[in-house]
């Protein structure tokens, strides 16, 4: 019987991820953050009154079958005009929301029509805004202005919430945790991607219920205006604040290191620094008695650092806990 699997995330993150899962199983659940505000997404949630479809977009894509002009379709963004810089995937669901009625109804017809392995899952229905709380003491509401915020206050991110208060959980998203036998959180942007999952009523609860094994997929590098500095310790921590429950149960952190060229593109381009596993943070996870699981786990193509998803899903398939 095939292995069932939940991947918790949003953004361009677990897309990766779902691309790798694919060759082995096709029983996979994304459960997608809510909360995107910014660019073509933020526009028709603004003039349409839908939730965001971006990030569920790029699931959709990572997960089709269908041949890569239908997928280039769905990538595809406007160059000019008052189109300019909306996608056309992104307002095919914002039509087919009008046509059927609802956001997930949508997000059913389109799995249908471009042949989608799994399911694509909002983890709320639920109109949410993000807000930061920093060690400044200032606040800010809306996922797009946190980092930019963050990094021109120089200070830190100290505590996430949401307008409303713990939003409601999609039921579909906490029967795909409750129900898989492993579930996957990250990578991808740690406080407005992944920590929102967490501030969503209920899935909290439903991690610490499951059967299933949790694993957190480190990211490769820090992130301007959220993860400065950061050390892998550092990111597991912040999800821990930001959860009632400590129910991870693995961390896949990468060790293949790429060129010194490589790392100071990156950091002359955003200060983003790569995340390899310290001694100390060995030392804590044994102490933790969280399993940390390195190896290659990252791909460098045209000078960009990416997850392979198909490495870390060999990785996965391969643990005796399954």
């Amino acid at each position: 019987m095939e292995k069932k699997i939940a991947v918790l995330g949003g953004g361009t993150g677990i897309s990766t991820i779902l691309r790798g899962l694919k060759d082995f199983t096709t029983n996979i659940s994304a459960v997608v953050s809510m909360s995107d505000d910014g660019g073509g997404s933020g526009i028709l949630r603004e003039e349409l009154n839908i939730l965001p479809p971006g990030d569920v977009r790029r699931c959709l894509i990572a997960l089709s079958n269908t041949d890569k002009t239908m997928r280039d379709l769905l990538s595809y963004r406007f160059k000019s005009g008052s189109l300019k810089d909306q996608n056309v995937g992104n307002i095919l669901i914002a039509a087919l929301t009008d046509i059927f009625g609802s956001f997930d109804k949508a997000l059913l017809e389109m799995s249908s029509v471009f042949n989608v392995t799994g399911k694509v899952i909002p983890v709320t229905l639920d109109e949410t805004h993000l807000v930061a709380e920093f060690e400044s003491k200032d606040k800010v509401v809306g996922e797009s202005y946190i980092p930019k915020m963050c990094y021109r206050l120089n200070t830190k991110i100290e505590k996430m919430s949401m307008i409303p208060h713990y939003p409601r959980a999609n039921e579909d998203a906490l029967e795909a945790i409750l129900s898989s036998d492993v579930v996957i959180i990250g990578p991808g942007s740690l406080y407005t991607s992944i920590i929102p999952n967490f501030l969503v009523g209920g899935v909290n609860e439903a991690l610490r219920d499951t059967k299933a094994r949790v694993i957190y997929i480190a990211n490769a590098m820090t992130q301007k205006g959220e993860t400065k500095n950061y050390s892998l310790k550092d990111h597991f921590e912040a999800i821990l604040r930001h959860s009632n429950y400590e129910f991870i149960d693995e961390v896949i952190a990468n060790d293949l290191r790429a060129t010194d060229e490589i790392y100071k593109y990156y950091y002359n381009k955003d200060e983003s620094t790569p995340i390899f596993a310290t001694e100390e943070d060995k030392k804590y996870f044994k102490e933790k008695n969280v399993l940390l699981t390195e190896g290659e786990f990252i791909e460098i193509k045209d000078g960009f650092i990416r997850h392979d998803g198909d490495k870390i899903g060999a990785s996965i398939f391969r643990s005796p806990f399954l």
